[in-house]
């Protein structure tokens, strides 16, 4: 599965030079409603976008998930998106890579935990004009003894 994944990031990098989507140094700022897979609960996002190229962009983010079974967790991310074009400027796929921090309080504080390690996804971008757009993304973060997937809804606005 892994190995798959990677194919199709290097692939979709390889057709992004034909593909450019945003303007060199715009911001965009964003919020999502997730859901976690290892908490099994509910979650916000809040995000700031910034595009160094005119085919990647650079996202840091947070989340944090609703207390489930008497447990939270927030992760900070920090993400590279590749936008592919699929339709006349409005439709875009994008792989996600990138690292994240998780944090998670359990009810023992002795089992809380932080932790470091990648995140791998991809997501769908549509544009409602210029500066408003919405986003459905599956990121996999992949760390020692906690692997947690994320799903999430969201719009952005560009500035």
């Amino acid at each position: 599965m892994k190995k798959l994944l990677a194919i199709v990031c290097v692939m979709l990098v390889g057709t992004m030079a034909a593909h450019a989507q945003f303007d060199k140094g715009r911001f965009a700022v964003g919020a999502s409603v997730l859901y976690g897979s290892e908490i099994e609960s509910a979650g916000i996002n809040a995000r700031a976008q910034y595009s160094i190229l005119n085919n990647a962009r650079v996202e840091l983010s947070g989340d944090y998930f609703f207390k489930h079974n008497e447990t939270t967790m927030y992760d900070l991310n920090l993400n590279i998106h590749c936008p592919v074009n699929l339709s006349q400027q409005r439709l875009f796929i994008y792989p996600i890579i990138g690292l994240a921090f998780t944090h998670a309080d359990y009810p023992t504080p002795a089992e809380d935990l932080n932790k470091v390690g990648i995140n791998l996804g991809s997501g769908i971008e549509y544009n409602l004009n210029n500066r408003i757009s919405i986003e459905l993304e599956y990121r996999h973060s992949i760390m020692k003894s906690i692997d947690q997937g994320v799903i999430g809804l969201g719009v952005n606005y560009k500035l």
